[in-house]
């Protein structure tokens, strides 16, 4: 009884009759008397979908899809012709990529997050089966699956990331380039087995509403892809579409409204609102539409700081969430509805903070959680490279700098707005931003650059609050930095590699000593408390801040240490080719000190006589560390030292790598003072 009373208090009324009805509704899916166990009957589905064809067959179906007006989605899929030649003038070499990925998952092997080569067991895949691992999830009740543990059923974001299905993309591209019915034989036999293997409401790819929602999207991609091929019968649309309602009505029931209010809300609503406007035949379309809309509307109040921020501190899922409002913009405008004010604001504010994070490569800082995600599968480029959402907001937003950001085409912006679209992008005139040092105080990320050149130096602080809600996403970063001299990364973030497959690896990831911070006695200034959970938190607050043009100074403090009679502030002073670190500590016992800074991969590291030295290729160039321990005893005397270590540039990766360690074990008050200075040789 007591546990009961924990669980709901403070909880508002709302939450409580929603997760009530979510119960329930569970409840009747496993006794078997919901009516979202089956599939739709066949007639009655038919007589739904064709509300005003009396009489309505199978194969009226098929010629009724490919009758009707296909300008409810995006603007490529009104252009088939269009949209392949602009995209073979603009990349004309892209098309062997897209072709030789199409023909390995036709033999059963897949590119999915960072992992390469992942075979699920045969030509068609085990839509249960996380090959990493090794494990398969039983095909129970979704709700008695496990969704954070991965002990007996795998990594479940490898297995979701395969049943996304959003390399029906890949197949989709390669059959309009080719117009090979091989592509269209595959994309049909993996849709038609995948409906035999998950029954409604059974196995883990019911779990997530989330997933549901990508994969309805990637269905939805998959009709408008393959709708003049033979593969596509009257009896395979028939399935799709009933299972397609089945999704919506799922997603609907099992919002994440109070589970988890982030990206997973949002993409769920997305979903909900691509179906209401792809297929308005269905009864329930127009409360979909009006639904999704109403929590992408609302959403953008919470999620998106006053200063453009995403909530959950994470560059990643900034992406995502500009990705999200920047799709839902194309829909509005493809539907003839309205883009409000609100909307339109936010998305610059969301654009505005990713030009000024993209680095002088093109390639975006991470910071916090990466999940490996795309809501789209058009372009070939890595995930850190943040500039095909770039391009497709500048010709919607019609912004000059958005453009310069990006240079050029991208794939992505054609198979999404067409021909029309790169049009739109050549007219645009490109300009510079005239700002080259920003702070986004709300968000907690402060921003300078050199220049807007290519062999710009760049410094990304990130004094901020500890991610949204339960910092699900957060890392134990407080004032971390990234560094970037002559254009390519010094010192970077070390990522997330994975989620709930390594709880060891997890809180490595997101602990102090994998990213350039302090650490005290081995312990990070935020304590996990599970794979998306924290035991303590620190709190950032801003000291300082002054920018002149030219010099960037920067001051703030956290208080995650306090539990350990520690107080820290770091000093940040950004120059021309020089950077300075001071890190003021006080404390009230002799403790170990450990300030990491985590090194590119391409950066070797020499220490000689205590002084760092540190060289790359490029335009990285030599650079020194000066270091001085101020205010100690005379007698101490902090050390330097060379750890091996890795850095995960994508969810499941993993890149060897070294890390710099400055190490002092001292009392009272005193200043670690380190000074990166580039040198000519």
């Amino acid at each position: 009884m007591f546990r009961t009373y924990d669980k709901i208090r403070g909880r508002s009324f709302a939450e409580i009759k929603e997760r009530s009805l979510q119960g329930i509704n569970i409840l009747a899916e496993r006794i078997g008397v919901s009516s979202q166990v089956a599939l739709l009957e066949d007639q009655t589905f038919i007589q739904q979908f064709l509300a005003a064809n009396s009489g309505g067959e199978a194969e009226d179906l098929l010629r009724y899809l490919r009758s009707r007006d296909r300008g409810s989605f995006y603007p490529s899929c009104e252009d088939l012709k269009g949209t392949v030649d602009e995209f073979r003038r603009s990349f004309p070499m892209g098309g062997q990529e897209i072709i030789a990925r199409a023909d390995r998952i036709r033999n059963g092997y897949f590119d999915l997050l960072g992992y390469e080569n992942l075979y699920f067991g045969g030509e068609i895949p085990n839509w249960h089966f996380d090959p990493v691992s090794n494990k398969e999830c039983p095909r129970i009740h979704w709700s008695k699956i496990e969704e954070v543990s991965a002990e007996r059923s795998g990594d479940k974001k490898v297995i979701w990331e395969l049943n996304r299905h959003q390399y029906f993309t890949i197949l989709g591209r390669a059959y309009w380039l080719t117009n090979d019915e091989k592509y269209a034989e595959t994309w049909a036999a993996h849709v038609e087995n995948w409906i035999a293997n998950n029954e409604p409401k059974l196995g883990v790819n019911w779990l997530s509403s989330l997933e549901i929602a990508f994969r309805s999207i990637s269905w939805i991609w998959g009709l408008n892809f393959f709708e003049n091929s033979p593969h596509l019968t009257p009896e395979l649309l028939g399935k799709i579409l009933k299972c397609l309602a089945s999704n919506g009505r799922h997603i609907e029931t099992y919002l994440s409204t109070y589970f988890s209010p982030n990206t997973h809300l949002t993409g769920e609503a997305l979903g909900l609102y691509a179906l209401g406007i792809f297929l308005p035949e269905f009864k329930a379309a127009q409360r979909w539409r009006e639904v999704g809309y109403e929590i992408l509307m609302s959403a953008l109040e919470f999620q998106v700081l006053p200063d453009g921020v995403y909530c959950e501190q994470s560059s990643h899922y900034h992406r995502y969430t500009a990705d999200f409002y920047l799709s839902l913009f194309i829909l509005l405008k493809q539907n003839g509805a309205p883009v409000e004010s609100r909307h339109e604001d936010k998305l610059n504010q969301l654009l505005t903070f990713l030009l000024h994070a993209m680095g002088p490569n093109g390639e975006t800082p991470l910071f916090g959680d990466d999940d490996g995600g795309r809501l789209h599968s058009f372009d070939e480029r890595s995930i850190s490279d943040f500039r095909p959402t770039l391009a497709l907001g500048s010709v919607l937003l019609r912004r000059g700098d958005l453009k310069f950001a990006a240079k050029d085409h991208t794939a992505e912006l054609i198979w999404l707005l067409g021909p029309t679209g790169a049009a739109e992008f050549d007219r645009l005139n490109a300009a510079a931003p005239g700002a080259k040092a920003l702070a986004f105080v709300d968000g907690g990320i402060f921003l300078a650059r050199s220049s807007w050149e290519r062999d710009a130096d760049l410094v990304l602080i990130d004094c901020g609050p500890h991610g949204f809600l339960n910092g699900g996403h957060a890392h134990s970063d407080a004032l971390n930095f990234v560094y970037i001299s002559g254009g390519e990364p010094l010192f970077v973030d070390s990522g997330t590699f994975c989620y709930t497959s390594d709880l060891a690896a997890r809180n490595y990831f997101r602990s102090s000593a994998a990213h350039n911070c302090l650490s005290v006695d081995g312990e990070s200034s935020s304590v996990p408390a599970g794979a998306f959970s924290w035991k303590s938190t620190d709190e950032s607050e801003l000291l300082h801040w002054e920018h002149d043009g030219n010099r960037v100074e920067f001051r703030g403090s956290h208080n995650g240490f306090a539990r350990l009679g520690v107080q820290h502030e770091r000093e940040i002073v950004f120059g021309h080719k020089r950077l300075t670190v001071r890190d003021v500590i006080r404390s009230n016992q002799p403790r170990l000190f450990e300030l990491s800074f985590i090194l590119a991969p391409a950066v070797h590291a020499d220490i000689q006589n205590n002084s760092p030295r540190l060289s790359a290729p490029h335009k990285v160039g030599t650079h020194l560390l000066h270091s001085e321990l101020e205010g100690a005893d005379a007698h101490l005397c902090g050390t330097w030292k060379v750890q091996d270590c890795f850095i995960s540039p994508c969810y499941g990766k993993l890149t060897a790598t070294t890390k710099l360690v400055y190490e002092v074990r001292a009392e009272g008050e005193f200043s670690i003072l380190n000074i990166v200075e580039s040198v000519r040789e």
